[in-house]
């Protein structure tokens, strides 16, 4: 259990419950009429679901993502607690790094506000492709 594989299961468990009631509401906001129009002409599940069911869930797969990799990066404790304090994972190794002496805790600092940034940055695109207020309405008659 204390491995990849422990803790990838426990981030998934803890994960899911975010992500599943998210992408949910994407996935019932999708209007019916639109598959059944391309499968009567003739297009098979596989195409209807590239071709229609992705472009609509993209949005919402992409915000999932931001979530579940914000909340990996703020979840120190459980990374640390399943994998062991041998482990290399990122959230354990910047830890290390941080509380090392020498010019590499400076160094570590600066890498997790680059991937602060960079998530930073992706959710901006993705609110730039996602209106907050669809998310909200959606469900509703």
């Amino acid at each position: 259990m204390h491995n990849y594989w422990g803790v990838f299961a426990s981030l998934l468990i803890t994960g899911f419950r975010f992500t599943f009631p998210h992408i949910l509401s994407y996935v019932t906001g999708i209007y019916p009429a639109l598959e059944h129009a391309a499968a009567t002409l003739g297009a098979g599940a596989t195409r209807r679901f590239l071709h229609i069911y992705l472009p609509l869930l993209l949005p919402g797969i992409l915000a999932a993502l931001l979530l579940v990799l914000v909340r990996t990066l703020a979840m120190f404790e459980l990374t640390f607690l399943t994998a062991g304090p041998t482990s290399q994972t990122l959230v354990v190794a910047l830890y290390y790094a941080v509380f090392a002496a020498g010019v590499r805790a400076v160094q570590s600092i600066d890498a997790m506000a680059v991937i602060y940034m960079v998530t930073l940055i992706w959710l901006l695109v993705a609110l730039r492709f996602v209106n907050p207020t669809q998310i909200v309405g959606r469900g509703r008659a």
